[in-house]
């Protein structure tokens, strides 16, 4: 006797399914955030963007079928790829156009640019090391 498996036509639509329930906990977590901020309660709209995300992730732990394929890996990893590409660029132009525009007086630097620089550095710092973790641990 054999297992009974979904068909193929029947099994996209379930992950649909279980993808839009997934997004929109997270969605109403995040509204529920911007709500109760607007009516200054932002410790119940944190409280309900953390449930949000919580009801998100145990829909994609406890989903009877696999959310993510193939296809939507490669999505994420050029996705991702170019989102890193974009900030490189921004970071090696910027920071040191920025400083040189500085130092000249061309511009006053607004407060939140050292900030924003140690946060770009830090991204890569976390990708370098990342990558190496899962270079040499394959």
């Amino acid at each position: 006797m054999s297992e009974h498996t979904a068909s193929a036509t029947t099994r996209p639509s379930t992950r649909k399914r279980y993808k839009r329930i997934a997004y929109g906990l997270l969605g109403a977590g995040i509204a529920a955030l911007f709500v109760a901020i607007a009516l200054d309660r932002f410790v119940l709209g944190v409280a309900l963007y953390w449930a949000g995300g919580l009801g998100m992730g145990l829909v994609q732990r406890f989903s009877p079928v696999e959310l993510y394929d193939e296809r939507d890996s490669t999505i994420d990893r050029k996705a991702s790829q170019a989102t890193l590409n974009v900030f490189a660029y921004v970071f090696v132009l910027g920071l040191p156009g920025g400083l040189v525009l500085a130092e000249t007086g061309a511009v006053t630097l607004p407060g939140w640019f050292h900030g924003a620089t140690w946060t770009l550095f830090a991204i890569y710092v976390v990708y370098g090391v990342a990558v190496g973790y899962h270079k040499y641990r394959s």
